[in-house]
């Protein structure tokens, strides 16, 4: 009896162990357990690295239009040239953790040979404007090993379907705001399939003062740069050859840089106040190994998780600035 009570705890204390694990399951050994969990691992550090990238490269940007103020929209959104430092050293880190970054004879090379690849797999189009990052690993699921292929494309420029941008537009003007009775007076939001969810909501202070008692705002004045990063993921099982590589699921990611000009009165004196925020957002399981293998296997028939738009709202929502991001079936669509 002794020993069959403490066979049964070590099977709780095993299955409480490996349940946050997304790719374990009660069927796989425990090496496959910790391989799935070294890839969980691997790949939230890439989601991070991504991340910072696209938010660098979003803020840098935006804070190029001080020198464009006289210019377009396009050219702002343009003028991202070559690496710079920071981007060089976030590159260096990915291919540390077994990311290979794609130059344009590389992605043809990978994605043009119709002998190997599925249809599915699209050629991308120029890297001129867009960063193309490849990760290959490998999930067990129920016994049977899957190699996953994750293709990252990052939008560098407004040359790029990846990229949004608007210089000063008005979300409100000719108001005599009372900002010492707001709660929040600002937020932003994201559309997603489940609706509208709340990326930030900015606290008067986190716009204006530190003391808003005698503040009033009578504007307020949005300029902001938007990049996405899509993630398209093809999987196949162990052994086969690429010709059975299936898209299974796509996802989306970005980063708004926004600069915010709020005018009105302090005290009865006219001021202008301007602030920069970075914010971003996931679609639902983004970047997720596990949904395409549920795709492949038949146990889902969905293959997408988007956000498709953000806002940018008035303290009582009663004003809005809505910009669309896009929302790719296959690479070839970004351009």
């Amino acid at each position: 009896m002794r020993k069959r009570i403490t066979s049964i705890l070590l099977s709780i204390i095993l299955t409480v162990s490996f349940s946050s694990i997304s790719f374990a399951t009660e069927d796989t050994s425990i090496t496959d357990d910790q391989n799935n969990a070294q890839v969980n691992e691997t790949k939230q550090r890439i989601m991070e690295i991504m991340q910072q990238l696209n938010e660098h490269r979003a803020t840098k940007l935006l804070q190029e239009t001080d020198a464009q103020q006289t210019g377009t929209v396009q050219d702002s959104l343009n003028l991202i040239g070559s690496l710079d430092p920071m981007e060089l050293k976030l590159e260096k880190e990915l291919r540390s953790l077994g990311v290979n970054i794609l130059t344009n004879e590389e992605v043809n090379q990978r994605f043009n040979d119709p002998d190997s690849v599925s249809p599915q797999v699209s050629v991308p189009p120029t890297t001129s404007a867009i960063k193309w990052y490849e990760i290959n690993y490998s999930i067990t699921r129920n016994g049977t090993t899957y190699n996953l292929q994750d293709l990252y494309a990052q939008g560098l420029n407004g040359n790029s379907n990846l990229a949004v941008g608007a210089n000063g537009s008005t979300l409100y003007t000719n108001k005599q705001i009372l900002v010492k009775n707001l709660t929040n007076i600002a937020s932003m939001y994201a559309q997603k399939a489940v609706g509208a969810i709340p990326i930030v909501q900015w606290l008067p202070y986190e716009l204006l003062f530190s003391s808003n008692d005698n503040v009033t705002n009578n504007s307020y004045v949005v300029t902001h740069r938007s990049l996405s990063t899509v993630c398209f993921t093809y999987v196949k099982k162990s052994g086969q050859s690429d010709s059975y590589q299936t898209l299974g699921w796509i996802s989306n990611m970005f980063t708004v840089a926004s600069s915010h000009t709020l005018a009105g009165y302090n005290n009865g004196t006219p001021y202008s106040k301007t602030t920069d925020k970075t914010n971003t957002t996931y679609a639902d399981s983004y970047a997720s190994g596990s949904k395409a293998v549920d795709y492949f296997t038949g146990v889902s028939s969905q293959t997408r998780s988007f956000v498709s738009s953000y806002t940018f709202y008035n303290h009582d929502k009663s004003a809005k600035l809505t910009y669309y991001v896009v929302n790719p079936s296959f690479p070839a669509q970004i351009q």
